[in-house]
């Protein structure tokens, strides 16, 4: 009865309130859980709920779908901000197992309201022994252990690849409509990108959810694993690079099928500034290299994809290395030796991919032209050769969205036509380089949301209007198609 008025109440609250309105993101958030992960016991839900003008906050949740409908409160309502800390304690043992979606719901002073989402959830509080009886999870501690000791996790798909060469997108919220146009456009692979913090044991957690749910959806899956410059500048290498490598040994154990070590190592914004050196990177690659294959030597593991740049003259090799130079510097420390592939980036194309010339920008300059590019990251590695993956490839269109910045203002005149058109047109050369062996193409990207001062949505081929262009592009090539 009680459980009843509660809800009774919440929903006279609720519908007493005006519609939503915008807010900064900053002040209204979830920050655990993130998407994509699996809940059991009591959770407690962390984030902000601290706009100017607030009036209440509580959490709610609904069975995950497209359009979420039939909201269930969870908490009660709350008048005291909170900045970047504990929101709530959700008790999912009240909840059937399902995937859910988590709102952060917030009533400012003018009676509107305004939220924060966190989803696809999964909650699991009825596990499967081996005789196959449901065992009921009453309560799980909300402390994490320090590792995985024994993941359950899904079996690796078994694909087939019907395009002239394995394609796969980068995603950030992997909805089943998502899932629909991968598999529409031939897609075999899954991207993901996770950080690596220093004691943050819950990351495991967010590795493992990424790699079953990949290959629940019949996908493979490469994770991105980056981890913070600044730690790694105040602890040094020497204390640093193993805390790296075991972690990635830790995550290889549960079943990824590639790894990407790092990401654009030749730039400040994700090296210590001063130290970008490829030969320093080599060692972390040498490390994690021998971490993973330890575990499990059928892990790709990929080298990180410098940033195609010229940009070290105006800057200085402190804080750039042009992409050249890092990759002959990789190659001379013994890069070859600690990897399956070599990553490459590719995502300031406004031309053609089988061009070679006509960049109305710097008609010369390489990493301009897509086959250009392909020859500049595979030829320092010629005497011991090893094919390139490409762990970013994209076209950027600001069709459906406002203005560009100014930084991206090279791209205002891309459709999303010769978005699709260009998607597609590369899978083709990159398949036809008799010099140099595409392994992988990884778009960039399905369907991120971010629309500012880096664009991503203008990349993504899942347009605001819902519709995949390049997706029916893609599956133009595939077999029989």
């Amino acid at each position: 009865m009680r459980g009843r008025l509660f809800l009774v109440v919440l929903a006279l609250l609720m519908s007493a309130l005006a519609p939503v309105h915008a807010q900064d993101a900053d002040a209204i958030r979830i920050d655990w859980p993130p998407p994509v992960y699996f809940l059991q016991g009591t959770v407690t839900v962390t984030g902000s709920a601290a706009p100017a003008n607030l009036q209440s906050f509580f959490l709610e949740v609904a069975p995950w779908s497209e359009s979420p409908t039939g909201w269930i409160p969870v908490t009660l309502p709350a008048r005291t901000p909170v900045s970047n800390g504990a929101l709530g304690q959700w008790d999912t043992t009240l909840l059937e197992d399902g995937i859910y979606i988590l709102r952060l719901s917030v009533t400012l002073t003018d009676n509107t309201r305004t939220y924060a989402t966190s989803g696809p959830l999964r909650v699991g509080n009825l596990l499967q022994i081996p005789s196959g009886e449901p065992v009921p999870i009453v309560q799980v501690p909300t402390v994490e252990p320090a590792a995985p000791a024994a993941p359950t996790m899904v079996p690796r798909p078994q694909v087939v690849n019907e395009l002239p060469l394995p394609v796969g997108g980068q995603v950030k919220f992997f909805e089943t409509s998502t899932q629909d146009f991968m598999r529409q456009a031939g897609m075999t692979w899954v991207k993901w990108q996770i950080p690596f913090v220093i004691g943050d044991s819950n990351l495991f957690n967010v590795a493992r959810d990424r790699i079953n749910w990949s290959h629940e959806a019949g996908f493979l899956v490469l994770l991105s694993i980056v981890g913070q410059k600044e730690v790694m500048a105040e602890l040094g290498e020497a204390e640093y690079f193993p805390q790296y490598a075991a972690f990635v040994g830790e995550i290889a154990a549960m079943g990824p099928d590639a790894i990407q070590v790092w990401n654009e190592q030749n730039l400040d914004r994700e090296w210590p500034q001063g130290r970008i050196d490829p030969r320093s990177y080599v060692e972390l690659l040498r490390q994690s290299y021998t971490a993973i294959k330890a575990v499990d030597p059928q892990v790709k593991v990929i080298t990180g994809a410098p940033a195609p740049t010229g940009a070290e003259g105006a800057f200085g090799l402190s804080r750039v290395w042009n992409d050249d130079r890092y990759y002959l510097g990789m190659a001379n420390a013994g890069a070859a030796d600690f990897t399956d592939c070599i990553g490459v980036h590719y995502n300031e194309g406004i031309i053609p991919p089988q061009q070679q010339g006509g960049d109305p920008r710097q008609p010369d300059y390489p990493t301009r032209y897509l086959p250009l590019m392909m020859q500049r990251a595979a030829f320092p590695f010629r005497s011991n050769p090893k094919p390139i993956c490409f762990t970013e490839l994209g076209y950027l269109s600001p069709e459906g969205f406002d203005s560009l910045p100014s930084g991206f203002a090279w791209a205002a005149n891309t459709s999303v036509a010769e978005q699709s058109e260009w998607l597609a047109g590369a899978v083709t050369v990159a398949s036809q380089m008799s010099s140099v062996q595409v392994d992988l193409i990884i778009v960039f990207n399905m369907d991120f949301t971010t629309f500012t001062d880096d664009p991503q949505a203008g990349y993504a081929i899942i347009r605001p209007d819902g519709a995949c262009p390049a997706c029916a592009a893609f599956g133009a090539l595939r077999a029989g198609g």
